[in-house]
Order: structure tokens, then C-alpha cells, then sequence
């Protein structure tokens, strides 16, 4: 997948396209009347700048002839005669150039893009697909640095659609907090999650508000309580396979996931 601005293609591509109506009018003028056509400094360095935008999409996206018929027009440009004060004074061999120039990429543009799948992403879509800080803030990244890359891809997969797909990258997220939090009670690493859970909601339950103080045994029951249902809701069906999920489903996983980091994050680290 290839991320590009959309808005910027489309308004150089229609530039461009608004450029060589302009310039086939003038040339109907010149062939008319004999007379030369003075394109303005502007005009050219707008067509310019058009033709290097839809150059550089076509070179991202691989459309080869789109890209060489940027470059061919960059060589007709190339050819035209120096600008006087008010413009470039064209004749009609060189509107002509121009002309055929211009249209070639435009039609070679709107050919290549058509045999293209393009996606058009919401700003709530980009936020999760290229957010401009960490999607679960900066102290779970901090703390669960191991998790980051599936918390990041998850985003990715909401974004996309990939609903099951974004619930797995979720899932495999709470690996190294699971462990983090497995060591802060005492509990060995390398059992299955039912029955680490165990031995951690054992150990949990041993916290006390009158011997560890009032936070502490909320944050530890807190800490079982979300880890439990996660494991037993969502976890176990989507790691075997057994299920798919759609928009709401995934969105609801995702704030549950987020809000059990961002609870641990606040005691625990990898």
C-alpha cells in the first residue's frame, strides 16, 4: 500500500488538464491569425509544478508510462525559447509540442490510475494509522516497548478494516505486559495465560488495603479483573482461530486493550 496526497495529485492533475484547453485554444488562435501566443511566467511555472506532483505519484505508484510521459513533457519544456518580460512568446510548433505534450500525460495519468485500487482514508482513520504520538500513550510505549510494534499495527488493521486482524495484533500486545505483571507478583514466566492468571489472581488477592494501602488493592483488582475478562472474552476464540470480528466488536477490544495498558503502565514496566 502506498500513501500518497490525494488532495495535491487531483489539483495538479486538473491543473494540467484546465492548462492544455487553455493552450489548444491559443494554438486554434495562432493558426488562425498567424500570430504568436504569450504564455505567462506563472501559467508555465504552474504547469511546472503541476506535472512534477503527478510525476512524482506516478514514480510511487509504479506507473511507468504516466512517469515516462512526465519526463518527455519536461523535455518539450526544455525546448521552449527563453521567457521575454511578460512571458514566453510560443509559436504554434511549439504550442504544438506543448499541446501533445501535456495531453499525453494527462490521458496516460487517468489510464494508469484507472487500473489502480485507490482508498480514500477518514482523518479518524489516519489518526490510527499514522498518529502523530503513540496510539496508547507515551507511558505504555514506555513501558511495554515490546508491545509497541502490535499496538501500532493494530491502528493500522482499525484503520483498514481488518478487523480480525487488528484483534490479533491486540492479543499479542499483552504478552510482555502479562509477564510484567507475572514478575511483579512473583509468579514464573512460561505458563499458558489460564494458568498464569491463576497464580497471579492468587497473589493479587493477597493485597490488601490495610497492609498495602487503599490504591494498591484497587489497582490490583483492577489489574486481574481486565486481564480475566480479556482472556476469557476475546483472547482464547481469536488466538485458536475460532472467530472473526467485525467494526464494533474490534473497537470495543481496542478501547478494552488500551485502558488495561494504560492501567498497568502506571505501576509496571517490561
Amino acid at each position: 500500500m502506498e500513501r500518497i496526497h490525494g488532495g495535491n495529485v487531483i489539483a495538479s492533475a486538473s491543473y494540467l488538464g484546465g492548462s492544455c484547453k487553455f493552450l489548444q485554444f491559443g494554438r486554434r488562435e495562432a493558426r488562425r491569425t498567424g500570430n504568436a501566443v504569450v504564455v505567462s511566467l506563472d501559467q508555465m511555472g504552474g504547469i511546472i509544478e503541476a506535472a512534477t506532483v503527478v510525476r512524482a505519484a506516478a514514480d510511487q505508484l509504479g506507473m511507468a508510462v504516466c512517469a515516462a510521459a512526465a519526463r518527455d513533457l519536461g523535455a518539450v519544456l526544455e525546448r521552449l525559447p527563453p521567457p521575454g518580460a511578460q512571458g514566453l512568446v510560443l509559436g504554434e510548433r511549439h504550442l504544438d509540442d506543448l499541446v501533445g505534450g501535456l495531453d499525453y500525460l494527462i490521458r496516460t495519468f487517468r489510464d494508469e490510475i484507472e487500473a489502480r485500487f485507490l482508498f480514500v482514508m477518514s482523518g479518524t482513520n489516519v489518526a490510527l494509522y499514522d498518529p502523530g504520538e503513540p496510539l496508547f500513550g507515551a507511558a505504555v510505549e514506555d513501558g511495554f516497548p515490546s508491545s509497541a510494534f502490535d499496538i501500532s499495527e493494530a491502528g493500522k488493521c482499525l484503520a483498514c478494516g481488518r478487523w480480525t486482524a487488528a484483534v490479533m495484533h491486540l492479543m499479542r500486545a499483552l504478552e510482555a505486559p502479562l509477564a510484567a505483571l507475572a514478575a511483579h507478583v512473583g509468579v514464573p514466566g512460561g505458563a499458558n495465560w489460564n494458568k498464569q492468571l491463576n497464580e497471579i489472581e492468587s497473589r493479587l488477592r493477597l493485597v490488601s488495603k490495610s497492609r498495602d494501602g487503599a490504591d494498591e488493592e484497587q489497582w490490583a483488582a483492577e489489574a486481574a479483573s481486565h486481564f480475566r475478562a480479556i482472556k476469557n472474552g476475546w483472547r482464547n476464540r481469536a488466538m485458536h482461530g475460532q472467530e472473526t470480528y467485525d467494526e464494533e466488536r474490534a473497537t470495543q477490544i481496542y478501547e478494552a486493550v488500551r485502558a488495561l495498558l494504560r492501567h498497568l503502565a502506571s505501576r509496571l514496566k517490561e
